[in-house]
């Protein structure tokens, strides 16, 4: 049973991501401001973990794994439970096994890592040293696998996903997503081709909202003008 899962972003009025290049608000408040009104919602949600895709994580962490190593057998340990002292925790899929973590928490919050079977044996010695919890998968780019099984292994219940575009488009078209919870804030950015709440990595045939509509559950307007939307998704097609 996979665990709910919330994508929580916060956008200009059309849609865009990138907030340093929204307008600034009109009465001079500092943008700032504006953000940590994003942050709260994200903690009124209450989820057990938290994440974000593998991109933003490089702001982070931009150093790669650059060691070869051996790629781990069939038989090889699929679970391994790290630190876990934080009441949340942080989750990222990494298909390519190779982000070098300097540290075992992110914002206060301990890390689990999805990995696939291209993995290697030095990699998941380098992350147990830093007491990081993963498990391992097929493929790691298979969230609906990666998510049942971080549920079932660690207890985690419902999960807030905080962008970016990409990886919400994956769960978009993965029909991952429960809820869509949208804090829009009161800016432009207004360039075309600039990343956006859903992108999806395909071709122009792609639909990758097939089968899905958005129910409205609530509508409020919060501090500096900024307005949280929640959707619920309803899934016609038959993939759960």
């Amino acid at each position: 049973m996979k665990p709910k899962i919330i994508c929580h972003i916060m956008s200009s009025v059309d849609g865009r991501l990138l907030n340093e290049r929204w307008t600034e608000p009109y009465d001079g408040t500092p943008a700032s401001a504006l953000l940590q009104v994003y942050a709260s919602i994200g903690r009124e949600l209450g989820t057990d973990a938290w994440m974000f895709g593998k991109n933003t994580l490089r702001a982070i962490f931009p150093y790669k794994w650059s060691i070869d190593g051996h790629t781990v057998p069939s038989d090889y340990p699929a679970v391994f439970i790290g630190g876990r002292h934080s009441e949340r925790m942080f989750i990222v899929a990494d298909p390519e096994a190779d982000t070098y973590f300097t540290s075992s928490v992110l914002r206060g919050d301990n890390i689990l890592v999805i990995v696939g079977r291209n993995a290697t044996e030095e990699y998941l010695t380098h992350l147990r040293e830093k007491r990081i919890s993963y498990v391992i998968i097929n493929d790691a780019t298979d969230l609906r696998e990666g998510l049942e099984v971080v549920g079932r292994e660690f207890g985690i219940r419902s999960v807030l996903v905080q962008g970016g575009g990409i990886l919400n488009g994956a769960l978009l078209a993965d029909g991952l997503i429960d809820e869509l919870s949208l804090v829009v804030y009161p800016g432009i950015d207004g360039l075309s081709g600039i990343p956006s709440i859903f992108e999806y990595v395909g071709g122009k045939s792609s639909n990758p909202a097939h089968g899905q509509s958005l129910q409205l559950l609530s509508a409020s307007r919060r501090e500096h003008g900024v307005m949280w939307l929640r959707y619920r998704f309803h899934k016609t097609r038959n993939d759960e």
